[in-house]
């Protein structure tokens, strides 16, 4: 079985942050879940050592990296907030068969401007969904028939698990020769699985990777160190993912791709 753990940073309105949405997701096996356990048991110890934040307080990106949050309490330099951040996703990188890959919706580009913030968000599920799927087909072969289920961050729970249940049964891909062709996402079994992020430390990793694909899409001066630290992943990046960019990046419209 493959767990899907997924998280999002921005939102889907036109009048929200940024002019992006992104939605990344973590793939783990089930047989190398208590490894990937373990090596989170292990960071969350020396960010103890070394930051001073307790085991049993979230990890949120955003509020990290301008020193709130986990961070409240002592004057962090930005040296120190950045290496807080290289060493989560150096973790993540190191966690045996572990893949991840992101989706970034340009919402203010002409083919988004128009459309609700809802149909945008289900843009984005579609293709975290459809990827997931792929990924799993790709690696069944022999005796291995492996499924997948899908953890998210709570929020929108009724219209992620409309929409998987729609895709289990009509996902419409179009076709090079003209033609599109319904290929329902069969591998994936359950409804969609929201769990609250201060309770799930594989979800805030995945709030960790979401926001450094944001911060690599949309730097800012202030935060400039961040713009390469999505690089530090590249162990456990799923390249197909994207035919775009070796750096599992799907964007949408493709002409946002970040050059």
């Amino acid at each position: 079985m493959y767990l899907l753990y997924n998280d999002e940073s921005g939102d889907p309105g036109h009048s929200g942050q940024g002019d992006f949405l992104i939605l990344s997701g973590l793939i783990i096996h089930e047989s190398r879940w208590r490894e990937c356990f373990n090596l989170i048991k292990q960071l969350r110890v020396n960010l103890k050592t070394q930051y001073g934040i307790k085991r049993n307080v979230k990890l949120h990106a955003n509020k990290n990296i301008a020193g709130r949050g986990a961070l409240w309490g002592k004057r962090w330099t930005f040296e120190e907030r950045i290496r807080l951040f290289q060493i989560v996703l150096e973790t993540i990188s190191q966690m045996p068969g572990a893949k991840t890959f992101s989706i970034c919706i340009h919402k203010t580009a002409s083919e988004c401007s128009t459309k609700k913030p809802r149909l945008i968000h289900d843009i984005a599920w579609t293709f975290m969904l459809q990827r997931f799927h792929n990924f799993i087909i790709s690696q069944r072969g022999g005796n291995n028939t492996d499924n997948g289920i899908v953890f998210h961050d709570t929020g929108h729970d009724l219209e992620i698990r409309k929409l998987m249940r729609k895709l289990r049964v009509y996902n419409w891909v179009p076709s090079r020769y003209g033609e599109s062709r319904n290929i329902p996402l069969l591998t994936l079994i359950e409804d969609p699985i929201p769990r609250d992020s201060a309770h799930s430390q594989f979800l805030q990793l995945v709030d960790y990777i979401a926001y450094c694909v944001f911060r690599y899409v949309t730097p800012v001066k202030k935060y400039i160190g961040l713009t390469n630290v999505y690089e530090l992943l590249k162990p456990a990046i799923l390249s197909e993912a994207s035919s775009d960019n070796d750096l599992g990046i799907i964007y949408y419209p493709k002409e946002s791709a970040k050059k």
